[in-house]
């Protein structure tokens, strides 16, 4: 199927800013993605239906969790309106140019906070979740036992064992962290774990195979 106009300007615009700092497209979509092993950032130009253009989403997927999906942990809307294109190139180039460094400051910004696991712990525990008490408390529960804090570790973990909802995705998660809790209690044994669930979920998620590094 032949790209529409202002699709193919996005991509070879993202090409030309996004490639020089490893940053690749998602197979032909408007989705790109830097890949830093243990988390991935997503760079997505949304379209809206029934109108050319795009807005922009940028935000930090955690592969942390199997799945076969990318989710928006830390960050997603970015506070740009939609760009309509209207048969204008330029002009349509220049505001995606805009979108691009908007997303570059972003993927920077990212990179440096988590570079290692302490400056990664400062601001995932600092940061509010939108499902603060479920995926929150995971997310808080993971960092803190990379970094050797299994008692913070364990009360994050505490917070989704008690939640009474039955889904099945809670219930699974539920087993994940109870298993977590009274199984895993030392520092390698939950990093090797870890590693382990990562490198499945990079598998699922068609992400190169790379060595993963989980350090301080």
């Amino acid at each position: 199927m032949t790209q529409p106009d202002h699709s193919k300007i996005i991509n070879k615009t993202a090409k030309k800013i996004f490639g020089v700092y490893g940053i690749k497209q998602k197979g032909q979509s408007r989705i790109w993605l830097d890949d830093n092993g243990w988390f991935t950032t997503i760079i997505e130009f949304q379209p809206f239906r029934g109108r050319q253009g795009t807005t922009l989403n940028v935000g930090v997927n955690f592969n942390w969790y199997e799945n076969e999906y990318f989710s928006f942990d830390i960050g997603y809307r970015q506070d740009v309106d939609f760009v309509e294109y209207n048969g204008n190139d330029e002009r349509f180039l220049g505001e995606v140019e805009k979108f691009c460094k908007i997303a570059l400051n972003k993927i920077l910004k990212y990179r440096e906070w988590f570079k290692d696991l302490h400056n990664a712990k400062f601001h995932i525990l600092n940061h509010t979740f939108t499902s603060e008490n479920i995926w929150g408390s995971y997310h808080k529960g993971m960092i803190c036992g990379l970094t050797n804090e299994f008692d913070k570790r364990n009360d994050y973990f505490k917070k989704i064992l008690k939640n009474t909802e039955t889904f099945e995705w809670i219930t699974e998660l539920k087993n994940r962290v109870n298993f977590f809790t009274t199984d895993l209690n030392k520092q390698n044994d939950f990093t090797e774990k870890i590693i382990e669930i990562i490198e499945i979920t990079r598998r699922v998620k068609k992400l190169p195979e790379r060595k993963i590094k989980l350090s301080e």
